[in-house]
């Protein structure tokens, strides 16, 4: 499949902006920008005095700093003039009447607040689907939901992955939640020697099998039903692929994950992470502190600086970590398994 002729950061760009205005509403609402104004403070400082979570916290306040509303000053956030201008409720320009408004009407306005305050509520899986793919159980209707929805935003990182990445070493490769196998498939499409599987829960390899018959690899992609937190791992692949999964998952169960393919894979083998991954300051690239956010309110997860990934996947065993920037924001960080 040939590489699209414009790359998709541009539309990484437009959809990261949903969270711009939950971001500030509920800052405003949660009284963040008035505390920071009495005093600066680190996002876990802040956490504490205002009893929220710190995940949460971390997730948000580099988006507030990209919008201009803060400043990082040796860690300690402070508001910039914009904010003491626009967000504090005695100022004469307050703009909270706007935000408070807009917020009202968003849902992620509300799901924020409640992954920052700790107080969720019950709502439909589809709000935050994590939480089944932790119990093991995903029906047809979410799966079916989400395979798409993961398959859309995928694709074009798929094909751009084949151009840039080096697998012509490895011969057999396991796609841990591979969802709806697109890279996989493209991966076959280019190499014609390859051979993936795609390891994930039942109703999502029911899907699986379909995209991988319509990308007519049918012969070389296969799919295997396992729990990667409950079941073993099959054996016998000299490379494990990860597609934000890590991204989903707390840093403690990452550790675990890398744990579990550091023993099942063969001497040699590889560990690929496919990630959207932050700068080291943990600020920027844009889309990369917003998808942090996202994965806040819907995930167990954030967004991973790369010595962050260095330091779990060493945890596990893996030696010569390294990095390499595939297509548009996502970069694959590899390391292997000792021979």
């Amino acid at each position: 499949m040939e590489l699209p002729v414009v790359d998709d950061t541009g539309i990484w760009n437009a959809w990261m902006t949903m969270l711009n205005v939950p971001a500030i509403s509920a800052s405003l609402e949660l009284g963040i920008f008035e505390s920071l104004n009495t005093e600066p403070a680190s996002a876990i400082d802040l956490a504490r005095r205002l009893g929220y979570q710190e995940r949460a916290m971390k997730a948000l306040l580099p988006v507030l700093c990209h919008l201009g509303f803060l400043n990082d000053y040796n860690g300690a956030w402070q508001l910039s003039p914009m904010a003491r201008q626009y967000m504090l409720e005695d100022s004469a320009f307050f703009w909270g009447g706007v935000f408070r408004r807009e917020g009202r009407m968003l849902v992620r306005h509300k799901l924020l607040i409640e992954t920052i305050t700790g107080k969720r509520e019950k709502h439909e899986g589809r709000d935050r689907p994590a939480e089944s793919w932790e119990s093991g159980q995903v029906d047809m209707a979410m799966a079916r939901e989400i395979t798409a929805f993961m398959h859309s935003q995928s694709m074009a990182a798929a094909v751009g992955m084949t151009h840039s990445a080096d697998f012509s070493k490895i011969s057999r490769v396991l796609d841990v939640g591979g969802g709806s196998g697109c890279f996989m498939i493209a991966l076959a499409q280019a190499l014609p020697d390859i051979r993936c599987t795609i390891m994930e829960l039942p109703s999502i390899c029911e899907l699986a099998r379909e995209y991988i018959a319509e990308g007519g690899v049918s012969d070389r992609v296969d799919t295997v039903s396992v729990d990667m937190f409950r079941e073993k791992w099959p054996a016998g692949y000299d490379a494990h692929f990860f597609s934000n999964i890590f991204h989903d998952w707390s840093f403690n169960t990452c550790r675990e994950l890398a744990k579990s393919s550091f023993e099942a894979l063969e001497p040699g083998g590889k560990i690929l992470l496919h990630e959207m991954l932050l700068h080291d300051s943990g600020h920027s690239p844009y889309p990369a502190i917003n998808f942090s956010l996202l994965m806040a309110i819907g995930t167990l997860g954030q967004q991973f600086t790369l010595p962050q990934l260095e330091d779990i996947l060493q945890s596990a065993g893996f030696v010569n970590v390294s990095s390499l920037n595939t297509y548009g924001y996502y970069s694959i960080v590899s390391a292997e398994k000792p021979a």
